[in-house]
């Protein structure tokens, strides 16, 4: 497959601390890669790193065989418009409508009239079904509106990639499930190529196409959904099961909690 995102030996460290410590993937063009891993493991820095907004210590970062990092900030500005990003909590201003908040980028980016800009935006709210919500405000929807009108904004000017980022965090099993069949509509109705980070495994095996693993920075499983279950490793099994890895089961059953209780009330 043709992959439009390279990324080749990236590494990333905040000060002392690694995050990403020599991650390489291909992110095929027109399927929808899955960026699994625990909190702190480097998905949201790599969701950064694919966009242009962190630069890797090392190591490259290609998208449609461009090297981000040879860019100008304004080569960068146009390559970002080729882009959806869905953020973790929405990120709509709380001052427009959801109409407006869709309108936003076309506004920004767009060479349309104010009449095509409103029914373009109109259009993706109908895609993510929101058509009768656009004169609300964002605090008048749901936390699953929210992330609608969020996607309905991410798609306004018809990117070739959407990134999501832990898209169905703080939402029910149910709103979850509206997410994930969006994200899969728009794969296949859109043609798009989505990079999906989540650690969400119900969301993971129902939207994506090939599944990466991430621990301590760096790229421990990577394998069609299909077989990604059969992998034998205790790390990715624990994973998928949601396991409590031994040493932090240990550490638990040493700590007298008791003790702990007895010794502040005789303080007290």
């Amino acid at each position: 497959m043709d992959a439009i995102i390279r990324l080749v030996d990236i590494r990333k460290s905040f000060g002392p601390a690694p995050v990403l410590r020599g991650v390489s993937l291909d992110i095929e063009r027109g399927r929808t890669s899955v960026v699994l891993g625990p909190s702190g493991c480097g998905k949201t820095v790599l969701l950064k790193h694919v966009i242009g907004l962190l630069q890797p210590d090392a190591g490259e970062v290609l998208f449609d065989g461009q090297n981000l990092a040879g860019l100008t900030e304004k080569q960068l500005y146009t390559v970002r418009t080729r882009f959806g990003f869905l953020f973790q909590g929405g990120a709509l201003f709380d001052s427009m409508t959801a109409v407006e908040n869709v309108m936003f980028p076309l506004i920004e980016h767009a060479s349309l009239g104010r009449v095509e800009i409103r029914d373009r935006a109109m259009e993706c709210l109908t895609v993510v079904g929101l058509k009768d919500f656009a004169a609300r405000m964002p605090a008048d929807l749901s936390g699953g509106q929210r992330k609608r009108v969020a996607l309905a904004r991410a798609i306004a000017l018809q990117p070739e990639v959407i990134l999501y980022d832990e898209p169905t965090t703080g939402l029910d099993p149910i709103r979850s499930d509206v997410i994930n069949e969006l994200i899969i509509k728009l794969q296949q109705d859109l043609h798009v190529t989505s990079l999906v980070v989540t650690h969400d495994m119900t969301s993971a095996f129902k939207v994506g196409d090939r599944l990466i693993m991430l621990h301590e920075g760096r790229v421990l499983a990577d394998a069609p959904k299909d077989e990604f279950a059969r992998i034998q490793q205790p790390t990715v099994q624990r994973f998928i099961r949601g396991e409590a890895d031994e040493e932090d089961l240990a550490s638990l059953r040493n700590a007298d909690l008791s003790e702990s209780i007895e010794t502040r009330t005789e303080e007290q």
